[in-house]
Parts: structure tokens; C-alpha cells; sequence
């Protein structure tokens, strides 16, 4: 059986800003630092009920602060994949959600036409791809091991609406909230679902889930 562990990263400052930073990065908060450490403790209980084989990183400085701490807490190194990095909307980074909607129109001309990318970014089908052939990738170099991944809200809303939903224009209903876990198991061919999006280990902590998941970076 394959096991895959998506976490997201810790609440970053554009995350409370709300302004669209995709390949761009953003510092984590002081919340998202405590989630972090939270959250590494979750992924070292889950390590030692079944033990993580292969662990994977985006480049970006966000996830990798908090694949850092989850590292420390499983003895593990993770390898970068550039693959895993978040949705680009490349000369529009930087901008805020609002400022996107209402200037540019960005998630009606993607409801009418997923093929539009901004200048030098991604468009909705290229991103779906990319998100599809990586973990398509990784999950084909570790049959039968558990995989522990951390990377985006976009990576994973978009992978949770491919294996589990609707589709790739299903991802809002995936969309993970800070550090939050999610756990998939492929048996028979077919991923099931153990945990989606869970933030209990926050709370459980004492800390608490940013308020705002709907952003996707």
C-alpha cells in the first residue's frame, strides 16, 4: 500500500494580507511559526505509526522553513522538487486577491477560458499538469512506501480535486488551510482518504488555524 502525507505550509504574512504570492515567497507569521512546530510534532506521532520512507519538498523559503522543522522532528532530509511549487501567475504576483478580481477579471476569464495564463505565469491547465506528472512521479519511484510531501494550498486543493473530487475546477472545496494534514492511501488501485485538510493538531496545541484558507498559495 502507498501512503502520501500532503502538509501545507504555516501561515505567511501574504496568506494575512491576502495578495497572491505563488512563486513569490513571504515570511511566516509568529502564528505560522508556532503551527509549525505544532505541526512537526503531528507528522514525528504519524512517522512512528508508519514509517515515512521519502519526503519531499517545494523550493519555496515557506515550505521549506516548514519541512525544516518537520525534518528535525523525523530525522529526515527533505529533497527538493522544483514541481512542487505553488500556482505562478508571474507578472501579476505581488497583487492582492481583491485587486485581481476586480482589475483583471482573473477567476472569470479562467472560468470561461482555463487556458489563459498572465504574463509569464501558469494558466489553470498547465498548473493541473504540472501538479498530476510530479506527483504521478513521485508515487511511481515509491510503490508501497508512505511519501511525505510539503508544498502549497494550490498543489494540494488541485490534487484533492483530481483524486477525490470533481475535477480540477473543484479545487476551492479542497482548499487546505495552513499546515493543514491530509493523508491518502492507494489500495486496489483507487486513493481513499484517512484525513483531509486536518488542523486538530493545531488546536490541540493550543494554537490556533488561520482564519483565512481560501487563499491557495
Amino acid at each position: 500500500m502507498t501512503r502520501l502525507i500532503l502538509v501545507r505550509h504555516g501561515e505567511t504574512e501574504a496568506n494575512v494580507e491576502q495578495v497572491w504570492h505563488g512563486s513569490a515567497d513571504a515570511p511566516l507569521t509568529p502564528r505560522g511559526q508556532r503551527q509549525v512546530i505544532a505541526t512537526a510534532r503531528r507528522i514525528a506521532e504519524l512517522h512512528r505509526e508508519h514509517p515515512i520512507q521519502a519526503f519531499y519538498v517545494s523550493p519555496l523559503p515557506r515550505a521549506q522553513s516548514t519541512a525544516q522543522a518537520i525534518g528535525a522532528a523525523i530525522g529526515m532530509e527533505p529533497v527538493v522538487e522544483p514541481d512542487l511549487r505553488e500556482f505562478s501567475i508571474g507578472d501579476w504576483e505581488g497583487r492582492s486577491f481583491q485587486e485581481l478580481a476586480q482589475v483583471e477579471r482573473l477567476w472569470q476569464r479562467w472560468q470561461s477560458d482555463p487556458s489563459f495564463a498572465p504574463p509569464n505565469g501558469e494558466s489553470p491547465i498547465q498548473f493541473s499538469q504540472r501538479v498530476q506528472r510530479v506527483f504521478r512521479r513521485l508515487v511511481e519511484r515509491h510503490l508501497g512506501q508512505t511519501i511525505l510531501v510539503v508544498t502549497h494550498g494550490g498543489v494540494i486543493s488541485n490534487l484533492l480535486a483530481q483524486w477525490l473530487g470533481g475535477g480540477p475546477g473543484d479545487w476551492a472545496r479542497w482548499d487546505p488551510p495552513n499546515c493543514a494534514i491530509t493523508v491518502l492511501e492507494k489500495r486496489d488501485g483507487v486513493w481513499h482518504p484517512v484525513l483531509v485538510n486536518d488542523v486538530s493538531h493545531l488546536r490541540s496545541a493550543g494554537v490556533s488555524p488561520s482564519p483565512l484558507a481560501g487563499d491557495g498559495t
